[in-house]
């Protein structure tokens, strides 16, 4: 169950650019990837809000990124800023979920290479130390 203070456009806008960012944390965004998220959003972000509305904002914010080009980096950058500021509005449940779905976005096209691995650390460290700074 999501927190009904983060039921709003604004999350989903900010996990879109997590997803972005993990599946393009190696530079391209191949096919696989994609399916991983839409397979996540359908399992965990379609419930609430509004059903409809979550899976579009999800996917309109990553249209939009791979539009202008954002890097991976800036990308996870917005996540963070998000979640530092609304870190007391993130169960632990949820967190578990954004992690196994950043993780299986990870593996969904021959594993996980080297840059995926530093931003899982990063995520990891941010949602459950509350640092991710000692790997920048």
């Amino acid at each position: 169950m999501m927190p009904e203070q983060l039921q709003n456009e604004e999350f989903y806008q900010k996990l879109a650019h997590l997803f972005y960012a993990v599946a393009m944390a190696d530079k391209k965004m191949v096919i696989e990837e994609k399916r991983k998220i839409v397979l996540y959003v359908e399992k965990y972000w379609s419930h609430s809000f509004n059903k409809n509305e979550s899976k579009d904002v999800i996917y309109e914010t990553m249209r939009e990124l791979i539009r202008q080009q954002t890097t991976s980096e800036d990308a996870f950058e917005v996540f963070k800023t998000y979640y530092q500021n609304r870190s007391n509005d993130f169960s632990d449940d949820l967190c578990q979920k954004i992690m196994e779905a950043a993780d299986a976005i990870a593996t969904s096209f021959s594993k996980r290479n080297k840059s995926e691995l530093v931003l899982l650390t990063k995520l990891h460290n941010l949602l459950f130390n509350g640092f991710d700074n000692r790997l920048n």
